[in-house]
């Protein structure tokens, strides 16, 4: 079972994190309703969702308290194709089930030139992948697996692979309002990561009649860590708003914990590396009368100075966060006060994958699954001012990638195997904003 256990074990370092919703592979950007509807809140100073947009511009809220909570729920149909050609035809898996509940929760206090704010929210994860009858990953190891028995065995049955990730988020800080036109924004984030994983698979069809050996992994991996934000925030204008932000790299070392393995793989205690990355964000909002509003969003992040650990011998040891590079997206969105009531508003964003490796990234056990590239997504949504100290906030966004993408399955040597692989993604969210 040697050639089986290293399969398995790329698994658990793996660990599926990152975005298994949209975007990014590991930080995600919407982190309220309001941005779901807009697409675009980097320079917000409206609502306290502000607290992970725009913490520098929370002194520009009215005094007193205010409250933001949000859920969104997301519809994800990632899928694979594939022919190994080994006289099996094509296969095709896809994504099953949906992500029903994604929180956050954002406070904060002001008064005249300064406020205190602290949030929860999902940094990164917060879904589950879930390949009921398997997926390309399953179908390599079962073939290690046979290949494994020496013959004892011919057929795999019952293969299914299961992963979740969440980025637990905590967030505390303090703004203060500089001048008239410039505010500063200092916070600590801590960080309670959790990676599950769970495949399986029956080894079947025995020559010498052995019974069937059902092979089962569950694990699950914990890191906590610490980071800081510093936001800057100047109304150049009665109109223009500017805003930045930098958030610092989160250091994660993943802790196993060995539930099940029937494959001798899994090392219980064992330290995997996977940092949340480091994110310089830029904002511009402009009113163009007390109606009509636009906004623009700029993101960077920091990914291939983050640790996630190096990647098996098929691609040469090499990190995988230099072969997946940076990311950034770049996002914009408008919104009209139909009423004093009613606000409706619409927006798009792009995400740049700058791939240095791409073949050699998607070795990386998991991301057939979850397919991660450049991407496109389209937002939409309103606002109800229920009364002067509660509004109701509805999104709505659809993501979408080039279609039929194929990728070479290094990780299928000595077989030569082309990956075709789509994926969209429809998200909803209903949040509320109250103040007093």
């Amino acid at each position: 079972m040697k050639n089986l256990s290293k399969w398995i074990m790329m698994i658990l370092i793996t660990v599926f994190s990152g975005n298994i919703a949209l975007a990014q592979m590991d930080n995600l950007p919407n982190l309220s309703a309001e941005w779901m509807r807009t697409a675009a809140r980097n320079a917000s100073t409206d609502a306290a969702d502000a607290v992970v947009y725009n913490p520098a511009g929370i002194t520009k809220l009215p005094n007193g308290f205010h409250v933001n909570f949000s859920n969104q729920t997301l519809f994800r149909n990632p899928s694979h194709s594939y022919d190994l050609g080994i006289g099996q035809g094509t296969k095709t898996y896809s994504q099953d089930g949906s992500d029903p509940f994604i929180p956050n929760l954002y406070m904060a206090f002001k008064k005249n030139n300064w406020a205190l704010h602290a949030g929860v929210f999902i940094a990164g994860g917060g879904a589950t992948m879930n390949y009921p009858t398997g997926s390309i990953t399953t179908d390599l190891i079962g073939l290690q697996a046979l290949m494994s028995t020496g013959g004892a065995y011919s057929e795999v049955k019952t293969p299914s692979l299961k992963a979740s990730s969440m980025y637990l988020t905590t967030t505390v800080g303090g703004t203060i309002q500089m001048s008239k036109h410039v505010g500063f924004s200092t916070s600590i984030r801590y960080v309670s990561a959790k990676n599950t994983a769970n495949a399986g698979m029956t080894l079947t069809s025995s020559p010498f009649d052995l019974d069937d050996m059902p092979l089962a992994l569950e694990t699950e991996e914990t890191a906590t860590g610490m980071g800081f934000v510093l936001g800057l925030n100047i109304s150049a204008t009665d109109k223009l708003n500017i805003s930045t932000r930098y958030e610092s790299q989160v250091n994660l070392d993943f802790k196993t914990k060995q539930i099940k393995d029937d494959f001798g793989a899994s090392v219980d205690g064992e330290l995997n590396r996977r940092d949340l990355p480091a994110v310089l964000a830029f904002g511009i909002a402009y009113s163009f009368s007390e109606k009509f509003g636009a906004f623009a969003d700029y993101n960077y992040y920091f990914q291939k100075k983050s640790d996630w650990g190096r990647s098996s011998a098929i691609t040469k040891d090499q990190p995988w966060s230099v072969m997946a590079g940076d990311a950034s997206t770049i996002a914009g969105g408008i919104q009209y006060k139909i009423s004093p009531m009613f606000t409706s508003s619409i927006g798009a964003g792009y995400t740049n994958y700058a791939w240095k490796d791409k073949p050699g990234y998607y070795t990386h056990l998991g991301v057939y699954e979850v397919m991660q590239d450049d991407n496109y997504n389209i937002n939409t949504g309103f606002a109800i001012k229920a009364s002067n100290a509660i509004k109701v906030n509805v999104g709505y966004m659809h993501t979408f990638w080039a279609k039929d993408q194929n990728i070479q399955a290094l990780n299928a040597d000595p077989l030569e195997v082309d990956v075709k692989v789509n994926n969209s993604l429809d998200a909803f969210a209903l949040g509320i904003a109250v103040n007093f």
